[in-house]
């Protein structure tokens, strides 16, 4: 997909959240840069260091300083699963906001079609491993994880999304900025990845209009998710079902 002329071109802010990822850093950034270059020309890749600890502080620099329209921007507390990265989203210029995760589990591919839905009238659009016409590849551990976590999500709070975790997705900036306002920033990151969750639950309870697609994903060699840390967000989950409906 291609915008026309006759289209008033969005300028897309497409977010990159890196943690540590030295080995792949800039072998992905091109192949994201490639795709969004076969779209539009109106763009601007930021990356976001929820403060790295390896060398992808001195990589992302290079990149920066190579590529126009890469910029960089670090955080020196963290690693915050995600509150670094939505303080960011008050720093795009696009009227898109675009969210990648730099192992690409999802291929930058599907990006055009991120773009389509907003442009048909989404607030928020989600590559969702969980419907008709969707691969995964994960392993058994993973698979068990998230069919439960989604089902939770489901009943427990009367959720409609099918992946409440998928990190591809877009945003009209808007949107995605009055409900990162409505979360807050959590200092002592108890949040975790339940981040992308109750952004999706803050979405549905405002009535923003939520398309999914099925996108194939594949488990990336790297992951930060850790079952033990992460329970630690289980008190906040299960009040903030009461904080929605008040």
């Amino acid at each position: 997909m291609k915008f026309t002329a006759k289209m008033k071109k969005p300028k897309i802010s497409l977010f990159v959240p890196v943690y540590n990822e030295e080995r792949i850093l800039y072998k992905h950034i091109k192949r994201i840069l490639s795709n969004i270059k076969k779209i539009t020309d109106n763009f601007e890749i930021i990356i976001v260091d929820d403060n790295s600890s390896d060398n992808s502080s001195d990589i992302c620099k290079k990149i920066s300083r190579k590529i126009k329209k890469v910029c960089y921007l670090r955080y020196n507390i963290g690693p915050s699963r995600r509150e670094n990265l939505a303080k960011s989203f008050k720093k795009a210029r696009g009227d898109i906001i675009v969210l990648m995760d730099i192992d690409l589990s999802v291929d930058p591919m599907y990006t055009w079609r991120l773009f389509k839905e907003i442009k048909n009238g989404a607030d928020i659009c989600i590559g969702s491993r969980h419907i008709k016409g969707s691969y995964i590849k994960k392993t058994i551990a993973r698979r068990i994880i998230s069919y439960f976590y989604n089902l939770f999500m489901k009943f427990y709070f009367n959720s409609r999304i099918h992946d409440h975790q998928c990190g591809f997705k877009a945003f009209k900036k808007n949107v995605v900025l009055d409900l990162v306002k409505d979360m807050g920033y959590d200092k002592k990151f108890v949040r975790g990845w339940f981040w992308d969750a109750e952004l999706l639950m803050r979405a549905q309870k405002k009535s923003y209009k939520v398309v999914e697609f099925p996108v194939r994903w594949v488990h990336g060699q790297k992951s930060e998710f850790e079952l033990k840390r992460e329970l630690r967000m289980i008190p906040y989950v299960l009040r903030l079902r009461k904080k929605l409906a008040s």
